[in-house]
Formats: structure tokens, C-alpha cells, sequence
């Protein structure tokens, strides 16, 4: 069953692997949201896997990975500038 997340801050997803449906960026001012495929805060570079960004005339940029989902191998940590990110995802 997929769980939903919606979130505020940076923010440990899954500290193990876990599968990923939907990730949702939204925001009334431009911002940014790093996805990592890793379960710390340590925010490795190369493992960076999306940057969602949206601006003032577009509030909302979002990644769809389908009914499959996307799997992520070391976990999820999402690094937020600021808006509310909505997660959809299974441990």
C-alpha cells in the first residue's frame, strides 16, 4: 500500500530502500527541492537524483514515477528551500 508524506523541512524519507510513486513540489514564490537517493543528511553530490524547482507563474513541479514507482537503493532525503512537498511512496 502507498503512504503519503507531506513535508516542511529537509526531511528522511526512507532510511532504507524504499519505492517511490510521486514527489510534488509546491510553493507560492520560486524554491527548490534536492532529491537524494541516500538515507542521511550527508547530501553526496553524486548521489543527487532530481532537482524539482518551481516559479511564481508555475506554483508546482512534480515527479511522477508511475503505478511501479521509482526504487531507491540507499533510501530518501529530500533538502528543501522552502513550499511543502507531498511524497508518495512504500518503505
Amino acid at each position: 500500500m502507498w503512504k503519503t508524506l507531506t513535508i516542511g523541512a529537509d526531511t528522511q524519507v526512507c532510511n532504507a530502500p524504499c519505492l517511490v510513486k510521486k514527489i510534488a513540489l509546491y510553493h507560492t514564490t520560486a524554491t527548490t527541492a534536492d532529491i537524494y537517493n541516500e538515507a542521511t543528511s550527508d547530501k553526496t553530490a553524486a548521489k543527487k537524483v532530481w532537482t524539482l524547482g518551481n516559479t511564481t507563474s508555475v506554483l508546482k513541479d512534480e515527479i511522477d514515477f508511475g503505478d511501479e514507482g521509482a526504487f531507491f537503493y540507499e533510501g530518501l532525503y529530500i533538502d528543501w528551500n522552502a513550499g511543502l512537498i507531498l511524497i508518495v511512496y512504500k518503505p
